[in-house]
């Protein structure tokens, strides 16, 4: 989720290390907006020592500012990412509560097509692009059965019933889906496409992606190939979660080698390290650690 890499300290320290089979988390007290990465505690206990930043971006792509968000449960903790380098930020919700840094965009999700989540969607999607929202997400990972578990065609048929209506006054983002192999991932996506047939309003599309912190080339190859692949005719790609599995240290050398990749790769537009959430770290242990990492990131912003 986030991103210079002093701020990558904070973010490890929140997420702790991610499972690299992308599957429900098992703390899931707030499984109908939550994330869906299984908590697993850093191997080794991280430390506030400086972080190498990544090697600077190509000047013709600049350093990808606009597209560093946060992914997060409580509105508190983005406080302490106030920088230009972090732009937007959801929750996998349609509202939330308490103000976010100024200038991050806040981007509502539909998380489902349950009544819960469809009976507040349309005014909260309404205040949402009133306050100056421009993305509406859509489903979050439909082809994961922890998750919005949703068939393609089901996914169709309530996207067309509550996300299309706002087409024209946000951009539409199809349904976040994992890297998970077919009948999940991209196969899951080109059948909810050909159900949706031209009925759809897409203006984009979010995909997830969790493996280990030593596989770099699969994340380049798997981003780089989805981006290619669903970014045609002007269509937005957005990484609303991405994560890697591993001690502390190999998730920020991780990071240090990817961030220059998704800051230069024409046709991703966002991405979110996963993820800003407190139930995912064992807070005493950490949490003198944790103050010290976000005093360093505030300044170094």
């Amino acid at each position: 989720m986030k991103f210079s890499v002093t701020l990558v300290s904070l973010t490890l320290l929140l997420a702790g290390s991610v499972e690299a089979a992308h599957v429900k988390r098992g703390n899931n007290h707030r499984r109908h907006n939550g994330p869906s990465a299984t908590f697993i505690a850093p191997t080794s206990q991280p430390t506030a020592t400086a972080i190498p930043s990544p090697a600077p971006s190509s000047p013709s792509t600049g350093d990808g500012a606009s597209k560093r968000g946060l992914a997060f449960n409580d509105v508190n903790l983005t406080k302490n990412f106030n920088s230009p380098k972090v732009t937007w930020a959801y929750n996998w919700a349609s509202s939330h509560q308490g103000d976010l840094p100024g200038g991050v965009e806040f981007v509502p999700m539909l998380w489902s097509a349950d009544g819960s989540k469809t009976n507040v969607w349309q005014d909260d999607a309404t205040a949402a692009i009133a306050s100056g929202s421009k993305y509406l997400l859509a489903f979050n990972e439909p082809d994961l059965g922890a998750q919005a578990n949703m068939s393609p065609e089901v996914a169709a048929e309530a996207y067309k019933t509550y996300v299309n209506p706002f087409a024209g006054k946000a951009k539409l983002i199809a349904p976040a889906i994992t890297n998970g192999g077919a009948p999940m991932g991209t196969d899951w996506l080109d059948r909810f496409l050909a159900a949706c047939g031209t009925d759809c309003h897409i203006d984009g599309f979010a995909f997830h992606i969790y493996d280990s912190a030593s596989n770099t080339d699969y994340f380049k190859t798997y981003i780089s190939d989805f981006v290619s692949k669903y970014s045609k005719d002007g269509k937005e790609c957005l990484l609303t979660e991405f994560g890697a599995s591993g001690s502390s240290e190999e998730q920020q050398q991780f990071l240090n080698q990817i961030l220059p990749v998704l800051d230069s790769l024409d046709g991703l537009t966002h991405y979110a390290y996963f993820g800003t959430l407190p139930d995912f770290l064992p807070l005493l242990p950490f949490f003198h650690t944790l103050i010290r990492t976000v005093t360093a990131f505030t300044v170094g912003c």
